[in-house]
């Protein structure tokens, strides 16, 4: 008999959500960062919009956010990479 952890990711894989789940569990972790390094207030000036191709595109609302962003975007590609034990996000691209 099968676990159902194990039923529900074969499902997951053959609907094709598995990528789309990742991609939510990736924007999820760079909020939770961004949170943690700037705190809520700043957080909400800074919005991940979608992954394609290991680039994460990043609206922000503010030029000298973004280049905090730029500054730390070693550290925060590196913390999301650690996350999922992966390269899973290569660079992020910003949308002032």
């Amino acid at each position: 008999m099968e676990h159902i952890k194990n039923l529900l990711n074969k499902r997951v894989k053959q609907s094709g959500l598995s990528s789309s789940i990742n991609n939510a569990l990736i924007i999820e972790e760079f909020v939770r960062i961004i949170k943690e390094i700037w705190g809520e207030k700043i957080a909400l000036k800074i919005k991940p919009l979608y992954i394609k191709n290991r680039i994460l595109t990043i609206a922000c609302l503010s030029t000298v956010i973004s280049q905090e962003l730029i500054l730390h975007k070693r550290e925060i590609i590196a913390r999301i990479n650690k996350k999922f034990k992966s390269e899973i996000i290569s660079d992020f691209r910003l949308i002032i």
